[in-house]
């Protein structure tokens, strides 16, 4: 555990991403409070079916600020402030290129991709209406997205969290009025989304333009090597992001075949939820991420090892009292939602079996986050392929063995088997280093 010197530095990088991510857990549900109750099951399970492709823009964004804030932290704990500008420098360059073929890709074949994803009737359209408007916003979102652990990694935590917070605000107000005011529907939800992500644009140009934050022209320039790094590191925290919704795909798939639109739409208000806890855990692994690298470049062994053990015990709590909070209040979540009196009782029943899997997700995920905030490319990565590869395995046989029922439990046995990796690959690691 960590000292009682790196409590306050801890709690500095710690508690803003928490309430960060929180904050974002909580705009998300009420995202789907007003579409559930203004245009009901195929609305939510529209958004549903469409937001793995919205979280690709995030997984995007996310894994190149990462991989580019990572590599800038250790080069800044090893005093190498130039190099630190210059991967911030191509990391920029990364994300703006990054936004355009999603952006085209969207627009012409958004149909096409949510009904690969398992909508079918009234659901696609409702996907199709909200991933046409999401598309027209994709390169505010990747940018916004990956400049939030850049500044970050800054020392600017609290400058990250408001930029965070104004765009959660102003996303919900503007869902208010263009969703339940302006009846505009799951497009209307779309659209508040992208109001809200060009106003947080707008603050993050506000402070690379400040002469302190100032990126120079030549370090905007790609540079193949440091490119390379970013998206070698940067995969796993892509793939963190994006696995959530990889589940959702397979949850979406499988429950669409043996439980229909119905259960669809109870899984639609578990996923919101769901979310909620799951990126509160991960909160904990992207907050200290900062601290453990620097911590890395200066050669500091020993506060890195404090900081990842302080991150377990935290992230373990987190996910038992999210396991605990899921049974207390899963009788409230239908009417919440506005589910149907068909997907009410699936709900009620299906999300505490769903969140069992948190008594293992908070060792699991916080493995990974370990081991790119240390560079170790090869064992994170090595978890975000193990987890996609076999969530897909997991859910398919559960759902052959038992149905919908299976799927509900599905999240539990994969999780335990990654924590069974997770621990092999932290031993392994630890023996090579001795």
């Amino acid at each position: 555990m960590i000292t009682r010197k790196m409590i306050p530095e801890y709690l500095k990088y710690i508690l803003p991403t928490m309430l960060t991510f929180t904050l974002a857990g909580i705009y998300s549900i009420v995202d789907g409070i007003f579409v559930g109750h203004a245009v009901g099951d195929a609305g939510l399970a529209g958004i549903n079916v469409a937001y793995p492709l919205v979280c690709l823009i995030l997984a995007v964004g996310t894994g190149l600020g990462m991989g580019g804030g990572v590599i800038s932290s250790i080069a800044r704990g090893e005093g190498n402030s130039a190099r630190a500008t210059r991967v911030i420098g191509v990391t920029l360059f990364m994300l703006f290129a990054a936004s355009i073929p999603i952006l085209v890709l969207y627009i012409l074949f958004a149909e096409q991709l949510c009904a690969a994803l398992g909508g079918q009737g009234e659901t696609l359209v409702q996907a199709v209406h909200y991933l046409q408007v999401i598309a027209v916003g994709a390169p505010f979102q990747v940018l916004v997205t990956g400049c939030t652990p850049l500044i970050r990694n800054r020392g600017q935590v609290a400058y990250a969290m408001a930029v965070q917070l104004l765009a959660g605000v102003i996303n919900v107000v503007l869902d208010y009025v263009f969703v339940i005011q302006w009846g505009r529907g799951t497009a209307g939800a779309a659209e508040a989304t992208v109001v809200a992500q060009i106003v947080a644009f707008l603050f993050v140009l506000a402070f690379f333009a400040r002469r302190d934050n100032r990126i120079p022209l030549r370090d905007l320039l790609p540079d193949a090597s440091i490119c390379a790094h970013i998206v070698k590191l940067g995969a796993a925290p892509f793939g963190l992001t994006l696995l959530p919704e990889v589940s959702t795909v397979v949850n979406n798939i499988s429950l669409s075949y043996y439980g229909g639109e119905v259960a669809l739409a109870a899984y639609a208000a578990i996923a919101y939820v769901a979310f909620f806890v799951q990126i509160m855990i991960q909160s904990v692994g992207d907050g200290s991420q900062p601290l453990i690298s620097v911590y890395r470049g200066a050669g500091n062994a020993d506060a890195v090892r404090r900081l990842r053990n302080t991150n377990y015990a935290v992230a373990i709590a987190l996910g038992m009292a999210g396991l605990g909070l899921m049974f207390a209040i899963s009788d409230l979540i239908p009417p919440l939602f506005g589910a149907s009196e068909a997907a009410a009782p699936i709900i009620v029943y299906a999300l505490p079996v769903f969140s069992i899997c948190y008594i293992f997700y908070g060792f699991t995920h916080t493995t990974t986050s370990y081991f790119y905030a240390v560079d170790d490319a090869r064992c994170s990565n090595a978890l975000v392929v193990a987890e996609a590869v076999i969530v897909c395995v997991v859910v398919f046989v559960m759902g052959r063995l038992f149905q919908v029922d299976g799927i509900w439990f599905a999240p539990t046995v994969l999780q335990i088997i990654l924590a069974i990796i997770a621990g092999t690959l932290l031993y392994r690691r630890h023996r090579a280093r001795k």
